[in-house]
């Protein structure tokens, strides 16, 4: 998404439609962001919003814990696989209304608390597969 010219994320499904009018989009890629100036411009453009689409580049995510800042980028690059998917299908899109848009980005702030369990079973079944992650 980062890549298109156009990287607004129509909500088309439960996913998409998580960040309606909630993802700041910065399109002035120049390179690395490693200067406190860069930095401090990346953090500007997130206004009221948690998430930033940086062009060419990727995504940033802020949130009051790690496990909503997962969950959160988990769902934003799910959203943005069934939106390419729909895309590659040459078909015209299924947009949904705004009013239900809006009010599905708003449930999904509701459930910070299954945003902090997905975190945790990801977590376990990681330790699970592999133990030596906790070395």
């Amino acid at each position: 998404m980062a890549c298109l010219a156009n990287p607004h994320i129509p909500p088309i499904d439960q996913n998409t439609a998580r960040y309606f009018n909630r993802v700041a989009v910065d399109e002035l890629y120049g390179g690395m962001a490693d200067t406190v100036a860069e930095g401090a411009r990346l953090a500007s453009l997130l206004g009221d919003k948690s998430r930033l689409l940086m062009g060419n580049h990727g995504v940033m995510v802020t949130a009051p814990t790690v496990g909503e800042a997962f969950d959160d980028i988990w769902t934003l690059e799910r959203a943005c696989q069934i939106l390419v998917t729909a895309w590659s299908t040459g078909q015209p899109l299924k947009v949904l209304g705004d009013e239900v848009a809006e009010k599905t980005a708003r449930d999904w702030t509701k459930i910070a608390d299954f945003s902090r369990r997905h975190f945790e079973e990801m977590k376990a079944m990681v330790i699970e597969q592999d133990r030596s992650v906790l070395d």
